[in-house]
């Protein structure tokens, strides 16, 4: 069994029963988890469980490096945990420790136009139940029912400036990514090339105009995400 869970498959189906069955699972928590807390949890229990998850989060990005350098095949062209969610992943216990809106208002439009796609069509090859089957789906689910649970438990809702804060961001990462896949040969945040993997990426031609396209859609989906709150007043941060 435990070989089995270090070992590779190669047997993932995008929108195969493994895929429909995670997808379920990560609606149903999105939506019920910060219900749940808000109803029946104390403050002190809301910001202890935002934090249980986070820490989850990271320890999957962690552990993933960890079983790659402890079995001899670590690349740093692949195993750097420098593409986007990898690195929120591994900086949320840092950012959000104490919930914090600024932080929160850049890491929503991310991971929703971002970590989100990667669940709906995800760059994925290997299936239940091996470690990296888990480790993707805690890291990309897990940061999409995490920034719910921050907004709707929280009330940390972002506003039109928080659009473009996030799209300034975007752009300082990709700058940085960009420099990084230059020096090490990678394609973090596929810069350089298109996963190998069909994705959304396929719909928008040849390399560098998917970028350029990717720039517009990210304005597009930043506004799309924003709409639930077009009326919401901003909650003020934890203190």
């Amino acid at each position: 069994m435990l070989s089995s869970f270090f070992s590779y498959n190669q047997n993932f189906v995008m929108f195969g029963n493994e895929h429909v069955t995670v997808l379920i699972l990560t609606v149903l928590l999105a939506v019920f988890l910060p219900l749940y807390a808000k109803k029946y949890l104390s403050e002190h229990k809301q910001i202890a469980l935002s934090r249980a998850m986070a820490v989850l989060i990271a320890f999957s990005v962690v552990f993933y490096i960890l079983v790659r350098v402890a079995h001899g095949y670590f690349d740093p062209k692949t195993d750097l945990p420098f593409d986007l969610c990898n690195i929120i992943g591994l900086a949320l216990p840092f950012l959000m420790w104490k919930p914090s809106y600024r932080a929160h208002e850049i890491l929503y439009f991310w991971i929703l136009a971002g970590t989100l796609q990667g669940v709906l069509t995800p760059h994925l090859v290997d299936s239940f139940p091996t470690f990296t089957f888990f480790k993707f789906w805690i890291t990309h689910s897990g940061l999409v029912i995490y920034t719910i649970y921050i907004s709707v438990v929280f009330r940390f809702y972002p506003t039109r400036k928080s659009i473009l804060r996030a799209f300034v961001a975007i752009q300082a990462y990709a700058v940085m990514m960009f420099l990084v896949n230059l020096l090490v040969g990678s394609n973090y945040a596929y810069l350089l090339h298109k996963p190998p993997t069909a994705s959304l990426l396929d719909l928008f031609g040849p390399w560098p105009w998917y970028i350029l396209a990717l720039e517009a859609l990210a304005l597009v989906i930043f506004g799309l995400c924003y709409l639930p709150f077009w009326r919401a007043e901003r909650a003020e941060p934890v203190k």
